[in-house]
């Protein structure tokens, strides 16, 4: 039973960083960018502009920044697959001395240890990816697709920096952001609750903080607002 369950949490919580990532970013950012520009008392139709802009850019940034950063973490991985296997390759006992080491410090000696080596090292795909994951700490799984990451770094942005634009098309100005910032901080609640289902953190906790980010940028960038 608990092999099946890893197995299906596996695919549902592979994408949840970005996705909060971006999610997070998208309505915490433009909810104080409308927020700073009601605080400056603009009209309706600047908080909107601005806000359009902020979304867009904003989703085109996170997205294009969260490609480059998964795509520099996939050729790492590749550099260093590539290095290990061409050293186990040529330098062999080398490489065998430090699963000897490693396997040392888990607490094996003897016999058992050799047993163990030698079970390691007599299949190179499996030596390989013990010293991949042992020695340097990655496997391929962690290893993401550049190109989803970046995706959905870019939707999760895109519709959470829409949200806070919604209110200006219906109500005043300082009605929109009312409304704006108790949506936002909802979701943000929400989205803090719902992570919980892959973190195993406190449910209550991981809303809250998820809400005091937003409210401390909402706050911050409508009295800088109101100041400039």
């Amino acid at each position: 039973m608990r092999k099946k369950e890893a197995v299906y949490h596996q695919p549902n919580g592979k994408y949840i960083r970005p996705l909060i990532f971006g999610f997070n970013d998208g309505t915490v950012s433009n909810l104080a960018l409308v927020a700073g520009l009601s605080g400056a008392a603009l009209s309706n139709h600047i908080v909107i502009l601005g806000g359009f802009a902020d979304m867009i850019a904003g989703a085109i940034s996170m997205g294009l920044g969260n490609y480059i950063a998964t795509k520099s973490q996939m050729e790492f991985y590749r550099h260093e697959y590539q290095r290990e296997q061409e050293e186990i390759k040529t330098v062999p006992q080398l490489e065998r001395k430090e699963i000897e080491a490693l396997y040392r410090k888990k607490g094996f000696h003897g016999k058992e240890l050799e047993m163990v080596v030698n079970k390691i090292t007599s299949n190179k795909k499996r030596w390989l990816k013990v010293m991949m994951e042992e020695e340097l700490g990655i496997s391929k799984t962690s290893v993401e697709n550049p190109i989803t990451i970046g995706i959905i770094t870019f939707i999760a942005f895109l519709i959470a920096a829409f949200i806070p634009v919604i209110p200006f098309f219906f109500v005043p100005l300082q009605e929109a952001l009312i409304i704006a910032s108790l949506v936002c901080m909802t979701l943000l609640f929400l989205v803090g609750v719902f992570k919980t289902h892959f973190t195993g953190r406190s449910w209550l906790r991981s809303g809250i903080e998820m809400v005091l980010v937003g409210a401390i940028a909402t706050g911050a960038s409508y009295y800088l607002g109101k100041v400039f």
